[in-house]
C-alpha cells in the first residue's frame, strides 16, 4: 500500500516584478517527464516515471539524473519535492527499502561535483516496527553554487537489492518535483509606445518605445531587442536594436491618422503592443493622426517652485511647395488657450503656471493668454513654474474666428519638473560639542529618519527643510542611504541600514538603524531623476543631501567577562596565611567589559574618548565581595567569614582600553583580604576559596548614558598557592647557669585538624625581645629576628642574667609574655578568650623550680 499527497503543478509561470529584478520561473520536472528525454538513470531495470508521474527507484543501487538547466543568470534557486514510503515491517518485509538502501539527493555544483542536499534514511529507526507508508517533504533554497548553466539534480538509492525475505521488493516514490528559479525572462512581455496626440506633417513626432518584462511594464526587458517598427517614415530607419528603452522620431508628411506597431522582433514579445497616448492608459489603440498646420511647443524644463522663461510656441503649418513648416500667421497677437495634463505620476494635486497664472487642467475650459507672434511665427511664453514634481504635459490650442474661421491649431510638449533638493530630517537634532549631547538611541535601535523631495525657495538655500514646500509627486527608487560621523573625531564609520529606501508621494519615513556609537550625519543621494540630477535641469553628477547633526548613539548594553581570574597571594611568600591575618592578590582579577549594538555588535566608537561613558569607578561600585568562604566551613558548621573593613578592603582597579569597543579593568593590587578569627574556625588548612561579582541591574554596572551590564558575572580567583591555618605562638621554657643570659624560643603552630604542629610554612613572622614582658630577677634584651620553617631555632628572646642586687647574681625562675600578632594569640587558660604566649625562664644551673617535681607542655 503507497500513501502520498497530490498537488497542483504549474509548468512554466513567470510573475511580475519590481524594476530590475528578475522574474520566477516555475519548473515541473515530473509531470508528463520520460525517462531518457527528462530523465537519465544508470539501470533502467531499476528506474521509471509510472503512470502517477512518480520517479520510482527500486531494487537496489540506481542515479537518476535531472536534464540540464541553465540558472547562470539566477538570484535564487528553490527546490520542492515528495519522497513516498510504501507498507513494510521491520524495514524488510513490504516494499519499502531495507536498510542501507537510503535515498540520497544530490545536486551539480558550477565545479562539476555532486553535492549532497540531503538523505532519507530506510531503516526501523525511521520508519518505525510497522509502518502502514508516509510522504515526506523536502523544500529548500540551494546554494549560489548551483547557479550556472550546467545545473542537474540526481536521485541515488544506496545499496542493497531483493533479498529471500523481500519478496515485494524496495521502492522510493518521488513526486511533485519542482524548482522555482528567479531568472530574467527570455523574451519581452509586450512592447510599449508613449507619444502625444498631436502631430504635424511638417516636423518628426517623438515617440517613447518600451520593451516591457512584465504585463504592467514595471520591469523592462534587459536584454537587446531586435525590432522593425510601423508605419514608415521613422527617422533614422524602421529597423534597429534596442535595450530597454528608446525614443524616435517619425515624420509622416501627408495628413492622416496611422498605427503605430511592431511589425518583427527577436526576440518576439509574448502579447500584443500596447499604446499610451498623451500620459493615459495603456491600450491596445495605437493611432497617431497627424495634421497639416498646429503649434510647436517648446516647454522648458525647471526646478520646481522656480519660475523660467525661455518658452517658444510656433505656429506652424506645411509649406505648400515643401514639406518644411512655415509660419501658419506672423506679426500678430493671438488669444491661445492652454492646459495642462499629468504624465507622470499620472496625477496630481497642483497647476502649472504661466506668468504667475494657474494653467487649467481641463481642455475643455483651457487658459486664455495673449501672445506676440514674429514674423517666423514663433511666441515666446509667458514664465513657467510648476511647484510639483514630475513631468508634465504642456498643450495649446488655436480657434480662429473671422477671417480665420475654421483654422484649428494645436500642439503640446513635455516638460519635466525636478525638486530642488531633498530634505533629510531625524528626530534628535545635535549640537557642537557633540560630546555633550543628550543620548539618542542605542546603536541598532530604529529611528526615524524621514526624507522629502522639496521645491525651491531661493538660489541660496542651504537648507531644504526650512521654509520649502515638499514635492508630493516625486517617486524615486533605489534613493542610497549613507552616513558620515561627526563624533568620536576617530573610529569606525558604521552602517546605516537600510542601504537604500523607495520615495513615493514625495516622502518616506524610514525606520533606519546606525551600528555604531557617536554622532551622525545621515544622507541620502537620490538617482537621476528624469535623466538629470535633483536641482538640475541638465547635470547627471548626483547630489547628496545631509542631515542636521544626529545623536548621541549609545550602546544597547554592555557585557562583561573574566580576561584573567586572578591569583591570591598569602601573607608569606610560602603561601602561609593565619586566619585574622591580611592577604593579598598575586596577580589581580582582570575583566574585559564590550559595549554592543542591539543586534550583538561591537560598538568599536564606544572607546574613543568623545564616546566614552565608563569610569573605573562605576566597574568598582558595582563589584562584590561575597564575604564568606565558598569551600570551607567553621568547626560549628557555619560559614567562614572574611573580616570586615579595614581588614578586608576593596579598592578602584583601573581601566584601559583593551580593544576598539572593548575595555579592560583590573582590580587592585591594593585590595586587602583577611579571615575573621574566633574559636569556631579553629579548623584544618583551608585554601581561600572566595567569589567575586559584577552586578547588573539597579545598583549594577551602568555608564553615565545609564547603559547597563546585560547579565551578572562571577569568578573566582584561584588560591591554590594559600594555605590559611588557624595558628598560636608558642615560647618554649628556659633554663641555665644564673650567671648569664638565656635564649628563649619561639615557634609557631598550626592546627592540623587535630593537633597542633610546627608551622613550617611560617618563614616570615618577626619576633622581637623588646616586644616581651619580662618578669624579676631578669629583663628583655634587644635581639630580634625571623621564624624560619616556624622556629627561631637557636635564637629568641633575649633574657639578660639576673642581677637584682647589682653585681650580685641571682637564681630564680622569670616569666615572659609575649606580644604576639592577634593571628598568632591562643585561649591558653581555656577562658574562652585568646591570650599571649607565655613561657618560664629558670635561673640556677641545672636547677628546676623549688617547688616543681615534673613539667610537661600541653594543649
Amino acid at each position: 500500500m503507497r500513501i502520498w499527497i497530490r498537488r497542483l503543478c504549474v509548468c512554466v509561470c513567470l510573475a511580475a516584478m519590481a524594476p530590475g529584478s528578475s522574474a520566477n520561473l516555475l519548473l515541473d520536472l515530473i509531470t508528463g517527464a520520460q525517462m531518457g528525454v527528462d530523465w537519465f538513470t544508470s539501470n533502467t531495470s531499476r528506474a521509471v516515471i509510472n503512470a502517477a508521474n512518480e520517479l520510482n527507484l527500486r531494487n537496489g543501487y540506481v542515479e537518476v539524473e535531472s536534464q540540464v538547466f541553465d540558472f547562470s543568470d539566477a538570484e535564487s534557486v528553490d527546490l520542492n519535492f515528495d519522497v513516498a514510503v510504501p507498507f513494510n515491517i521491520l524495514g524488510l518485509i513490504g516494499s519499502a527499502p531495507n536498510p542501507g538502501e537510503d535515498l540520497r539527493v544530490d545536486f551539480l555544483r558550477d565545479d562539476g561535483v555532486w553535492e549532497p542536499l540531503t538523505t532519507f534514511v530506510a531503516d526501523t529507526g525511521f520508519l518505525g516496527i510497522l509502518s502502514l507508508g508516509g510522504v515526506y517533504s523536502y523544500s529548500g533554497t540551494l546554494p549560489t553554487s548551483a547557479h550556472h548553466e550546467n545545473f542537474q539534480i540526481r536521485y541515488v538509492m544506496e545499496g542493497g537489492g531483493v533479498s529471500l525475505f523481500d519478496l515485494l521488493g524496495d521502492n522510493w516514490y518521488i513526486s511533485n518535483i519542482e524548482i522555482d528559479a528567479d531568472v530574467p525572462p527570455s523574451e519581452p512581455d509586450h512592447f510599449r509606445f508613449s507619444f502625444a496626440s498631436s502631430a504635424l506633417t511638417c516636423t518628426p513626432s517623438s515617440v517613447t518605445i518600451q520593451a516591457c518584462a512584465d504585463p504592467l511594464c514595471a520591469s523592462l526587458f534587459a536584454d537587446s531587442v531586435d525590432v522593425t517598427l510601423a508605419p514608415s517614415g521613422w527617422v533614422g530607419g524602421n529597423t534597429f536594436t534596442f535595450t530597454e528603452a528608446v525614443t524616435r522620431s517619425l515624420a509622416v508628411t501627408t495628413p492622416g491618422t496611422v498605427t503605430l506597431g511592431v511589425s518583427s522582433a527577436s526576440p518576439a514579445a509574448t502579447n500584443p503592443t500596447l499604446c499610451v497616448i498623451d500620459g493615459g492608459l495603456a491600450t491596445t489603440n495605437c493611432a497617431l493622426t497627424f495634421d497639416s498646420a498646429g503649434f510647436i511647443v517648446d516647454a522648458p524644463d525647471l526646478i520646481a517652485g522656480k519660475a523660467l522663461t525661455g518658452g517658444l510656441i510656433r505656429a506652424v503649418r506645411q509649406s505648400d511647395s515643401s514639406s518644411d513648416c512655415v509660419p501658419a500667421f506672423a506679426n500678430v497677437s493671438r488669444n491661445v488657450g492652454f492646459w495642462t495634463s499629468y504624465v507622470a505620476p499620472a496625477t496630481g494635486s497642483r497647476n502649472a503656471l504661466l506668468g504667475g497664472a494657474n494653467v487649467s487642467q481641463s481642455s475643455a475650459a483651457p487658459t486664455s493668454i495673449s501672445l506676440n507672434f514674429d514674423g517666423s511665427g514663433q511666441a515666446a511664453l509667458p514664465a513657467l513654474n510648476y511647484s510639483d514634481a514630475g513631468q508634465v504635459r504642456l498643450q495649446a490650442r488655436f480657434d480662429g474666428s473671422g477671417a480665420e474661421a475654421g483654422l484649428t491649431l494645436t500642439g503640446s510638449d513635455d516638460f519635466i519638473a525636478r525638486p530642488a533638493g531633498l530634505c533629510v530630517q531625524t528626530a534628535s537634532p545635535c549640537s557642537f560639542p557633540y560630546d555633550s549631547c543628550d543620548p539618542f538611541v542605542a546603536a541598532g535601535q530604529p529611528f526615524s529618519l524621514q526624507v522629502t523631495a522639496m521645491a525651491w525657495e531661493n538660489d541660496s538655500d542651504l537648507d531644504f527643510c526650512s521654509g520649502n514646500l515638499a514635492t508630493p509627486n516625486y517617486i524615486a527608487n533605489g534613493v542610497s542611504l549613507s552616513q558620515q560621523r561627526l563624533s568620536p573625531v576617530a573610529g569606525v564609520a558604521g552602517v546605516v541600514s537600510p542601504s537604500s529606501v523607495d520615495i513615493s508621494g514625495g516622502t518616506v519615513d524610514v525606520s533606519a538603524t546606525e551600528s555604531e556609537v557617536g554622532v551622525f550625519e545621515f544622507n541620502a543621494t537620490p538617482p537621476l531623476y528624469f535623466g538629470a540630477a535633483l536641482g538640475s535641469t541638465a547635470s547627471t553628477t548626483l547630489t547628496t543631501y545631509a542631515s542636521n547633526p544626529t545623536g548621541r548613539f549609545v550602546p544597547a548594553y554592555l557585557e562583561a567577562a573574566v580576561v584573567d581570574a586572578g591569583t591570591l597571594s598569602g601573607a608569606c611568600p610560602t603561601g602561609n596565611t593565619y586566619f585574622g591575618e591580611g592577604f593579598f592578590w598575586g596577580v589581580p582579577s582582570a575583566l574585559s567589559v564590550t559595549a554592543f549594538n542591539l543586534n550583538g555588535d561591537i560598538t568599536q566608537n564606544y572607546t574613543q574618548p568623545e564616546s566614552l561613558r565608563l569610569s573605573a569607578s562605576a566597574v568598582h561600585n558595582a563589584i562584590t565581595l561575597t564575604m564568606e568562604d565558598q569551600g570551607s566551613s567553621a568547626n560549628d558548621g557555619g560559614a567562614l567569614q572574611l573580616a570586615p573593613a579595614p581588614a578586608t578592603a576593596l579598592n578602584t582597579g583601573t581601566l584601559s582600553v583593551n580593544a576598539p569597543g572593548q575595555l579592560r579593568y583590573e582590580l587592585s593590587a591594593g585590595d586587602d583580604f583577611a579571615y575573621q578569627r574566633q574559636s569556631t574556625y579553629e579548623v584544618a588548612p583551608i585554601e581561600p576559596s572566595l567569589q567575586w561579582q559584577l552586578a547588573n541591574g539597579v545598583g549594577g554596572l551602568a555608564d553615565d548614558d545609564n547603559v547597563g551590564l546585560n547579565a551578572p558575572l562571577s569568578w573566582s580567583p584561584s588560591g591554590s598557592t594559600v594555605s590559611v591555618r588557624y595558628g598560636r605562638l608558642r615560647l618554649l621554657d628556659t633554663y641555665g647557669a644564673e650567671t648569664t643570659g638565656l635564649t628563649m624560643p619561639l615557634v609557631a603552630e598550626y592546627f592540623d585538624g587535630s593537633t597542633y604542629q610546627v608551622n613550617t610554612l611560617d618563614s616570615c613572622t618577626v619576633w622581637d625581645s623588646a616586644n616581651a614582658t619580662v618578669s624579676l630577677p631578669s629583663a628583655a634584651g634587644t635581639r630580634s629576628g625571623t621564624l624560619a620553617s616556624g622556629s627561631s631555632g637557636n635564637e629568641g628572646i633575649e633574657l639578660l642574667a639576673p642581677d637584682v642586687v647589682p653585681g650580685t647574681p641571682d637564681t630564680g625562675d622569670a616569666t615572659v609574655t609575649y606580644d604576639a600578632p592577634p593571628w598568632l594569640e591562643w585561649d591558653w587558660d581555656t577562658d574562652n578568650s585568646d591570650d599571649e604566649p607565655e613561657a618560664t625562664a629558670t635561673f640556677g644551673i641545672n636547677r628546676g623550680h623549688e617547688r616543681v617535681i615534673y613539667r610537661k607542655e600541653t594543649r
